[in-house]
């Protein structure tokens, strides 16, 4: 029985070691379409992450960049990035994210939000 049970406490160790930073939720939301621009957009991931490796890139349609700095971690909160964005018109946008959990795995992807009916 105890073999059992160690057996079982290793393999819930190996999971949890696997775990990565994925992305829980935005604002603006993942493939929503919003009435007005957001200043900035805030990434919501199920892992702290490390800032100094942690980056997103907001594009509009022709492929230009429209975020207006280095995206941060908000102050107090491991999970959450931000990054200002520049004045948006209406239109769709490509986030693309990349990040590095503090357990040093690394994890990427990306999603569309639109400003305005389209």
């Amino acid at each position: 029985m105890r073999f059992l049970i160690a057996i079982c406490a290793l393999m819930l160790g190996i999971a949890s070691a696997d775990a990565h930073a994925m992305l829980d939720h935005a604002s603006p939301a993942v493939g929503s379409t919003v009435a007005h621009a957001p200043a900035s957009l805030s990434l919501f991931f199920t892992e702290p992450l490390e800032a100094a490796f942690s980056g997103v890139s907001v594009r509009n349609a022709a492929g230009q960049r429209v975020d207006a700095g280095r995206a941060h971690l908000v102050r107090g909160n491991k999970v959450e990035l931000q990054v200002p964005l520049k004045p948006l018109p209406p239109g769709t946008y490509k986030v693309e994210w990349h990040v590095l959990s503090v357990d040093t795995h690394k994890s990427q992807g990306s999603f569309s939000f639109t400003v305005g009916a389209h």
